[in-house]
């Protein structure tokens, strides 16, 4: 709980200080797994669900395989993509994939992503509506019952 306040003590600080803060995601150009490029104006016109994560992340390991329940249900309405911001590797990041059990598409982020979207630990998760605007940011490890109530919220 400590842990979780001050990571969203450092976040709003980040906020108020920073004059680049929006309600809208930042503009980004990154590849998917795949070679594919994506941006942020192909995510237009649909909800979007960015959660940023890490190869070594436990907590991302346990929250992802459950994001990827909701992208089965959902993918057709709604983009996921699962951002990774500490690794190119690949093998790497299909290995963590098939290991921690998640199907949802990979973008491959760097430190500049990390620095947009004022990603300063993971796992954090952005919930888009079809205008690009930010409507909810969740730090650290969702609980199922967030993560559901926040992609509901999306088709409000």
């Amino acid at each position: 709980m400590i842990r979780k306040l001050a990571m969203l003590t450092v976040f709003l600080i980040m906020i108020l200080i920073s004059p680049s803060y929006s309600k809208t995601i930042p503009k980004f150009l990154l590849k998917d797994e795949n070679g594919n490029i994506i941006s942020q104006k192909s995510l237009k016109g649909k909800p979007s669900v960015l959660i940023f994560w890490g190869i070594n992340c436990s907590s991302c390991k346990k929250e992802l395989p459950i994001f990827n329940k909701f992208y089965k249900k959902y993918k057709n309405k709604i983009n996921f993509y699962a951002i990774i911001i500490d690794s190119d590797d690949i093998g790497k990041i299909q290995d963590r994939k098939k290991k921690w059990g998640f199907e949802i598409p990979v973008l491959i982020g760097d430190k500049m992503t990390a620095y947009k979207f004022k990603i300063f630990g993971v796992p954090i998760t952005y919930f888009v509506d079809k205008n690009l605007e930010v409507k909810k940011i969740l730090i650290g490890r969702a609980s199922e019952k967030q993560i559901e109530k926040e992609i509901k919220n999306l088709f409000n």
